[in-house]
């Protein structure tokens, strides 16, 4: 927001000085630019609760947690998507989550968890970095995805001269970082966020966040040439639903935190 968040200092070299490479973007890197947009958004108390509480100096350091466990905790692997009825444009938990085992059901869980001040550490502990990393999972499109296709994984595309899915597109091909590192893009992002744009972001429901990314891969995600090939205005706008989603995720994270902790 212009003019309104100091810097973040004290950042490791590897993150302020090194170009982020092409090939990473909403995997590890998308979820550190939320963890960083989300910091410059936090209220200073806020901020020294979860260093006093957590020991998390900046959010982007535990930003993918929640996938580095998916490999040794196989049922935490739903936590991460939503997929909806192919022929349904809004989630409804009864038909698209039944069992609550979805990214959408278990933000609202995580979020219990962590106003629960009673909870034992480690309940709290693991609350807490799930939401820092599902909030962005709700964020990105293809996650809100249809179940036929696995968010698009099995969709076949050719981008950039390469052979890949859609999923992979949407993870980790559609950010524009203009030469920059990461912690320059995200501040970069977050400067292009007005005050009537964090105030209109923030207040949300994990619902409301589900139907907005389901009505964005609806309309900018799915629809693709036949031959897979994605056309320079696919990739323009895929770019700028992608700049949006990132900076809403950062301040939605934010507010989020800012009213659970305070």
């Amino acid at each position: 927001m212009r003019g309104c968040y100091g810097n973040i200092l004290g950042w490791i070299v590897l993150i302020s000085v090194v170009p982020v490479s092409h090939g990473l973007a909403w995997g590890p890197q998308g979820h550190r630019i939320v963890g960083v947009i989300a910091e410059l958004h936090l209220r200073p108390e806020i901020r020294n609760r979860i260093l006093r509480e957590f020991n998390i100096k900046h959010l982007s350091s535990v930003a993918n947690w929640a996938d580095a466990i998916k490999r040794d905790r196989k049922a935490t692997r739903s936590f991460h998507y939503t997929n909806i009825d192919p022929a349904s444009d809004r989630y409804r938990q009864s038909r698209d989550c039944p069992r609550k085992d979805c990214v959408t059901e278990k933000i609202k869980e995580f979020t219990g968890q962590l106003q629960n001040q009673v909870a034992p550490p480690k309940v709290r502990w693991e609350a807490f970095r799930f939401l820092v990393h599902l909030v962005a999972d709700v964020h990105q499109p293809m996650h809100l995805g249809h179940s036929r296709d696995r968010g698009g994984n099995q969709i076949r595309v050719h981008f950039q001269n390469k052979n890949t899915n859609l999923h992979a597109v949407w993870d980790h091909g559609l950010i524009d970082w203009q030469g920059k590192t990461l912690l320059q893009y995200a501040r970069f992002l977050n400067q292009k966020v007005t005050l009537e744009q964090a105030r209109k972001w923030t207040g949300g429901t994990p619902e409301d966040w589900t139907n907005e990314s389901r009505v964005l891969v609806l309309k900018h995600g799915y629809p693709i040439a036949e031959d897979g090939r994605l056309t320079p205005q696919y990739i323009e706008r895929g770019q700028r639903v992608v700049a949006g989603q990132l900076q809403k995720a950062g301040v939605r994270l934010a507010d989020l935190l800012n009213r659970i902790l305070r």
